[in-house]
């Protein structure tokens, strides 16, 4: 099962409480903005995808001599991340209109054009209405959820269940969130302005219309809340029928999922520049201002510290209270969400096109 969009704790797990230096870096050739995904075992993997449409699976062995597993060339600009479902297939989303399930072995097992956008690449919202960015989330059963022109509901051998809201006629607009669970609700933000949620068939249940894009991803809580941000700079909080229990106000556009501590503290990122710890009641506990717009979730460790890149080309590392622990700079803007391994090393997807490992003291396994 993949993680949420937003909350990515490990209950075995703490990162690098001290400033962590570099354990091995692998050069993809283009921009990363989708989080890497950490599959540890017997064959610890990280699975990347760039904007030049290569997937990469990835030894993350700190001794590993030949660190590139497989990587497979697709027809489009990945922006989201990679799936894995329980039988080993990866699935990733491209611009060009299409969902790949890749095997194991790094195989292209399934391609499924969504939509009926042409041509897939035409300049403007017609371009980009069909390209499946929302995604995937695999659900228990084995099906995805992805966001395209709407939302579908896939089979693992790639059929169609169904497309909402809608049906398969109808010209949705497009999601860039990642669709997830609320309950046994299907639910997302979209280009139309709203926060949706479908039933376990497709069907509509409500709609929450917010009046501008909604490129966050939804995240639910264990009370049955949901919280989403906006392109308006507000983070909502509405609960499982679709009413506003409060918003919060940043001054830039919300572009993430939301991450949630065990506490329930809610920690959001905006393109301000800053990361704020809120209740459960949406009242701020604190603020910490970074150096650039922050459009990716912070990531939680088991003691709690947040690491996050920002677009001043820097990486950090907070305390639960907000206090800095550390930072480091990188070359380029830091857009895509942090990862954590089994060993606690920090990968990080640069806009440089670089996956960079990082540990408190270099490995000696």
């Amino acid at each position: 099962m993949a993680p949420p969009p937003g909350e990515v704790v490990s209950e075995a797990i703490v990162g690098p409480q001290e400033l962590p230096t570099l354990v091995w870096d692998v050069s993809t050739g283009a921009a990363i903005t989708g989080r890497p995904l950490v599959v540890d075992g017997s064959e610890p993997t990280v699975f990347v995808a760039n904007h030049a449409g290569r997937v990469l699976a990835l030894d993350t062995t700190p001794t590993a001599t030949d660190r590139v597993r497989y990587e497979v060339l697709l027809d489009g600009i990945v922006w989201g991340h990679p799936t894995r479902d329980g039988a080993g297939r990866l699935w990733v989303g491209a611009d060009d209109d299409t969902l790949y399930g890749i095997d194991p072995g790094g195989a292209i097992a399934v391609r499924l054009r969504l939509g009926d956008c042409q041509p897939p690449r035409a300049v403007g919202p017609e371009g980009t209405r069909c390209d499946v960015d929302g995604g995937p989330t695999v659900l228990a059963d084995g099906d995805l959820l992805v966001g395209a022109d709407g939302v579908y509901r896939i089979g693992r051998d790639g059929a169609i269940r169904w497309h909402g809201p809608g049906g398969p006629d109808a010209r949705a607009r497009h999601v860039y969130s990642t669709p997830t669970l609320l309950g046994e609700l299907v639910v997302f933000g979209g280009y139309d302005g709203n926060v949706t949620a479908l039933s376990p068939s497709g069907e509509p249940r409500w709609s929450f219309s917010i009046g501008a894009d909604v490129d966050g991803s939804p995240v639910a809580s264990a009370s049955g809340d949901l919280y989403i941000g906006a392109d308006d700079g507000r983070l909502y909080a509405l609960t499982s029928t679709g009413t506003m229990k409060w918003s919060f106000a940043t001054k830039g556009e919300i572009r993430s999922a939301v991450s949630l501590a065990a506490d329930g503290t809610i920690y959001v990122a905006s393109a301000d520049g800053t990361v704020t710890a809120l209740d459960p009641a949406g009242q701020r506990r604190w603020s910490f201002a970074a150096g650039g717009p922050v459009v990716s979730a912070p990531t939680l460790d088991r003691s709690g510290t947040l690491y996050f890149g920002s677009q001043d080309d820097t990486l950090y590392a907070l305390a639960p209270d907000g206090r800095q622990r550390w930072a480091l700079a990188f070359p380029a803007d830091i857009d895509a969400p942090v990862a954590i391994t089994a060993d606690g090393s920090l990968v990080v997807a640069c806009d440089d096109g670089v996956v960079r490992a990082l540990a408190a003291t270099p490995s000696t396994r």
